[in-house]
This record gives C-alpha cells, sequence and structure tokens, in this order.
C-alpha cells in the first residue's frame, strides 16, 4: 500500500495538474439560437431574480472542444499551430459538406449547470472533429489533461459563476424555472469555426472571449480560399 500510494506522489510530483487557462471553442452565434436561450434566461430571472448572476451572456455562447493549460508564450504559439494544423483533418472529416448542428431541449448537470441539448446525430459528427483537435493538441506535447469527454452542452446558467448564491443555500436549480421550454427547438448553427480563446484577458468588445486563433472550416472555408 505504502509503495502504491508513493507511487502516486510521484506520478503527481512529475506533471502537477495546472489550472487551465484556454480553451478551444465553437463559437454559437445564430440569431435565432441565441434569441430563445435569452427568452428562458428573462423566464428563469423573472421567477428567481436571484439568479441573474448565474446567467451566461449570450454574447459569449459556445461549445468547448477541449481546455488547455498553456503556460509560456512558447506553449500559446504552438497552441496556435496545433489548431491550424487541425484544419485539414477537420476538413477531411467534413467532406466539403455543411455540419448542422441543431439544437433542442434543456439539460442539466447536477441540478448546478444547466444548458441547450444538442441532437444525438449531429453530436456524433462533432465528436470525432473534437478527436482530430485534440490529437493535434496531443502531438504538440500540451497540458489537456482538465479536459474532461467531449460532450457538446450550450451552458446558459451556472450556480459556480455566483458563488454567493451557494453560501446563501442555493444549491439546486429548480427544473420547474425553465420548464415551458425543457423540449423546445432553440435553432441550428452551421459550424463554421473554431477558436483558440484564452480565459483570463479582457473579453472583445463584442462581448466574446479574447481569441488567439480562429480557423474557418467547412464549405465557406472552402470558398474564401478560393477567393484568396
Amino acid at each position: 500500500e505504502d509503495q502504491k500510494e508513493d507511487m502516486g506522489q510521484e506520478m503527481s510530483k512529475k506533471r502537477p495538474r495546472e489550472t487551465p487557462n484556454y480553451f478551444v471553442a465553437i463559437p454559437i452565434t445564430d440569431d435565432q439560437i441565441l434569441d430563445r436561450i435569452e427568452d428562458v434566461q428573462e423566464l428563469i430571472f423573472t421567477k428567481e431574480p436571484d439568479l441573474l448572476r448565474a446567467l451566461l451572456p449570450v454574447q459569449t455562447m459556445h461549445l468547448t472542444i477541449i481546455v488547455a493549460h498553456l503556460g509560456t508564450e512558447e506553449e500559446v504559439k504552438k497552441a496556435v499551430l496545433a489548431l491550424k494544423q487541425s484544419k485539414t483533418k477537420v476538413e477531411a472529416i467534413l467532406q466539403g459538406k455543411d455540419l448542422n448542428m441543431t439544437f433542442h431541449g434543456i439539460g442539466q448537470f447536477n441540478n448546478q449547470v444547466i444548458y441547450v441539448k444538442m441532437s444525438e446525430e449531429d453530436q456524433k459528427m462533432l465528436s470525432r472533429v473534437a478527436e482530430a483537435v485534440e490529437e493535434c493538441f496531443v502531438e504538440m506535447n500540451l497540458d489537456i489533461s482538465g479536459s474532461k469527454d467531449f460532450k457538446p452542452h450550450l451552458t446558459f446558467l451556472k450556480l459556480s459563476k455566483a458563488p454567493k448564491l451557494k453560501r446563501r443555500g442555493f444549491r439546486k436549480i429548480c427544473s420547474d424555472l425553465y420548464k415551458e421550454y425543457e423540449d423546445s427547438y432553440f435553432g441550428t448553427e452551421v459550424f463554421s469555426q473554431i477558436d483558440l480563446c484564452a480565459m483570463r484577458k479582457k473579453k472583445q468588445e463584442s462581448g466574446y472571449y479574447y481569441c488567439e486563433c480562429s480557423i474557418n472550416v467547412g464549405s465557406s472555408s472552402t470558398e474564401e480560399s478560393k477567393e484568396q
């Protein structure tokens, strides 16, 4: 047993788990989706004004592919390169076709995170895309150990965003607050972009995260490269 414990300590000494400070994301910009999310947020806020601080601004809506800890400028450059290299792999998966991401219904994690669900069918294709991006980051030896299994979900409310609420006894978000939308259609976004975003840098004027690099994918990007 002792030996096992030593091994464990050895392991953790070797690679400390650093807190992620970057993430790779697919931005969601479709007006219909964002409007519907705002409708749900308004409904929740009307019923429970205290939750205002736990709502995520729709300008930041995205699907997270991976999170990374990039400790140096060098690593950030490597991550930019990794994302650019993933473009070819992603294009190969898409084969020049549009990938429509359909959002329908609301789900939750532990009643603390509320999100819009993505259709199972579209998820399969997107999981392959996520895998391709992940491979490129691993090949560059970047620390993406903080990443969880890829389950595309569009988070719009997070209790952890408002720590004061927890202290006031808010531990769960009751599904009654959004039941009117629990099985609603939110809209469809055509997958066209992947961003490398900084968690801690000042957000852009649009309200979206600071981007180190963006790649365009799908049918629109092939047209662009023709123009260039």
